[in-house]
């Protein structure tokens, strides 16, 4: 279930409320005053806390935003509460003064004037866009009205009595007992020593004996409707309309059943200037505010950048896409792809990390944020390639590089993954949100953090088809995507895509890769390397799985190298090609014979550039029916497709919406993926 938080921290208590997307209340919880100008570090704890204890138990519900009302809020300190708040939770909030949260919740419409009056007094009010504000000025500058001005008034004019009668009014010796004191003196000593909040507290005093009679507070009552009809009349003034207009009250005096209340309202239904509605719950703005919010997003486009540096260790691929809506309804469009080149220090330290050299924590710490800098520059040059402001863009979806990744449940020991690359530093250096991590939140609903591209596929490609869409980067994975809904999504990683060859070629030949698979062209099969290989525990597992380097890595690849020496290069280049060709068929065959119709396999990744491996897998799918495509043949870029993938995951991420496919990764649930790291 989705669910909101609509906070209103007020001058004596601040109320969390927890509402469905209907504006049920399921949840609440009052802690101390909010107002941050009276006790900033208080009232920012006492929100926080009441948020924290809202949430609670709430963890298989959906939490798509906070609002919070603030009374006393400073208008130079909305964004720092703002992005406090935001990254303590990682939900979007919305900050605001708490009578604008109030007139929100209750005069949806915009027009309307809110009269709030407790401790102190505030009238906000719209009128065809026009707004104005009336109060709010604490006790010592105004707020005549309020629950304040009650009391101060109700002394005053005691006081008069006092002195012209050497009388206590009946009212007074009410107050006197709550002060346990027995003479003016003594009210005035407590109107010196306490808090505006302190001294308010005793005008439901004086308002339940004017309900009673009294006539002396009855007075004290008239004239401080007399008051407050007079700022609604001013109000209307200064929005400067002719017609007629709704009004709302709420706070402490104007509660239901207040005979302040009942005395306003006598004034209006002789006002024909005014109409009288019921208010709203102040915290229910929340979810209005949030469901326009989505519907914005949904009709907005977004300048997103996604960054994908892969096992194979081929650079920083960096896609710049337009993205407008969200799952089924997402629509991307490419305006720019790049691939820049790790600088050749920090490639040497990612080779040594990945490689499984042992080494010390301040080299993984160092690369983390040597990473970090490498990304932000890979976003600030496509941004700058295409003349816009790398502030701008809605939000950066970093991958990272991953360094380890064990996805295999052993006795006492839990799957684990870690990818880096310094969200922080990328935040900071380019301004911009960044949505990263995106692996581990999978894994901690029990799924192997792996592989996340399938969500992303399900969004782009279905087309009335049954279709493999196959990846192949430093390591294979293939999305089976069958046309009917109502079927399953499901992939795994087949194996090695890229990575044994690339080590393959850089211990024989010092390159980084077998261009266009020249080299295995020129080669023949070493049938009993390709035995060995194709008995590789990790082809035979069953599903879910994802694997890396740590299998199918440079110290597997140099095991067999020397295990083979006696064999012609191109030979083993050919054999490794030809192994990861028929590794991928083989699980294709499998689905097939699974009763599974497959009309397409749609193939990208660097991978696709291997004319040999294109053409080993072409020649192995020969006696099926199924068609060999690249992305290309769709209209998308082979290259771009991963960073293009974490570009709609971040956007699932950003919307709140769940990124894994379980029936995939394994995971006991869908679960939105990523950390984000705000720019400041």
């Amino acid at each position: 279930m989705d669910y909101y938080i609509g906070v209103d921290a007020g001058g004596t208590k601040t109320t969390a409320i927890a509402y469905d997307s209907n504006e049920n209340k399921f949840n609440e919880v009052k802690k101390g005053p909010g107002n941050v100008s009276v006790n900033w570090s208080m009232a920012l704890k006492n929100i926080e806390n009441s948020i924290h204890e809202v949430k609670k138990d709430q963890s298989k519900n959906n939490l798509k935003g906070i609002s919070v009302g603030i009374a006393g809020l400073i208008p130079s300190k909305k964004e720092e509460i703002t992005s406090y708040l935001e990254q303590l939770f990682s939900v979007p909030v919305e900050v605001d003064t708490d009578y604008k949260l109030a007139f929100d919740s209750t005069f949806k419409s915009g027009n309307g004037i809110l009269l709030v009056a407790g401790t102190g007094v505030v009238l906000y009010g719209c009128s065809n866009n026009e707004t104005a504000k009336i109060g709010g000025w604490g006790h010592l500058l105004g707020d005549e009205g309020s629950g304040y001005d009650i009391v101060i008034r109700t002394i005053k004019q005691a006081i008069e009595v006092y002195e012209e009668e050497n009388r206590h009014v009946s009212i007074i010796e009410k107050i006197l007992t709550k002060i346990d004191g027995s003479t003016m003196e003594d009210i005035k000593l407590y109107i010196y020593s306490h808090e505006k909040s302190d001294i308010a507290q005793f005008a439901p005093l004086i308002i339940q004996s004017a309900e009673k009679g009294d006539k002396f507070s009855v007075t004290i009552l008239e004239d401080i409707v007399t008051v407050l009809h007079g700022k609604l009349i001013l109000m209307k003034d200064k929005l400067k309309t002719d017609h007629k207009i709704d009004v709302s009250v709420m706070g402490g005096i104007l509660s239901q059943k207040s005979y302040v209340l009942t005395l306003l309202l006598d004034r209006l239904k002789e006002d024909t200037r005014f109409t009288f509605i019921e208010p709203k719950e102040p915290n229910a703005a929340v979810v209005k505010l949030y469901k326009d919010t989505l519907t914005q997003q949904n009709h907005a486009d977004t300048l997103a950048v996604g960054l994908m540096s892969g096992t194979s260790l081929d650079g920083i691929d960096a896609v710049l896409c337009r993205v407008i809506g969200q799952n089924e309804d997402t629509e991307i469009e490419v305006v720019d792809f790049q691939t820049y080149q790790y600088s050749a220090d920090v490639l040497k330290k990612v080779e040594k990390v990945v490689s499984g050299e042992q080494l010390l924590l301040s080299n993984l710490s160092e690369l983390n944020v040597d990473l970090g800098y490498e990304y932000a520059e890979a976003v600030k040059n496509i941004c700058e390639k295409n003349n816009i402001s790398a502030s701008s863009l809605g939000y950066v979806a970093s991958h990272g590089q991953t360094v380890y990744h064990d996805a295999e449940v052993r006795t006492n020991k839990r799957r684990s993954t870690m990818q880096i690359g310094e969200p922080s530093i990328i935040a900071y250096e380019t301004g911009a949100k960044v949505i990263s991590n995106f692996r581990s939140k999978d894994m901690a609903a029990h799924g192997e953090g792996a592989p996340l591209v399938p969500k992303s596929e399900s969004i782009l490609y279905r087309d009335g088809q049954d279709n493999i869409l196959l990846n192949i980067g430093g390591i294979s994975n293939l999305t089976y995507l069958p046309r009917s809904t109502e079927e399953p999504i499901f992939g795994f990683d087949t194996g090695p895509g890229n990575m044994m060859i690339n080590e393959a070629v850089s211990h024989f030949y010092s390159i980084d890769y077998d261009n266009n698979g020249d080299i295995a062209s020129i080669g023949k099969l070493i049938p009993s390397l390709l035995d060995e290989l194709m008995s590789h525990w990790f082809i035979e597992k069953s599903t879910p799985k994802s694997t890396g380097r740590d299998e199918f890595g440079k110290e597997y690849t140099l095991v067999l190298i020397e295990k083979y020496k006696e064999y012609k290069q191109e030979d083993f280049i050919y054999t490794l090609t030809y192994f990861t060709a028929q590794s991928i068929v083989k699980h294709i065959k499998d689905i097939i014979k699974q009763g599974h119709q497959v009309d397409n396999l749609i193939v990208g990744g660097g991978g696709t550039h291997n004319d040999t491996l294109m053409k080993a897998i072409a020649d192995l799918l020969a006696d099926t029916r199924v068609k060999v495509k690249t992305q290309e043949d769709l209209g998308f870029s082979s290259d771009a497709k991963e960073a293009i993938a974490f570009v709609i995951l971040g956007n699932q991420t950003v919307n709140q919406l769940p990124g894994n496919v379980p029936s995939v990764t394994g995971a006991k649930q869908e679960v939105i993926l990523g950390s984000i790291t705000y720019p400041n």
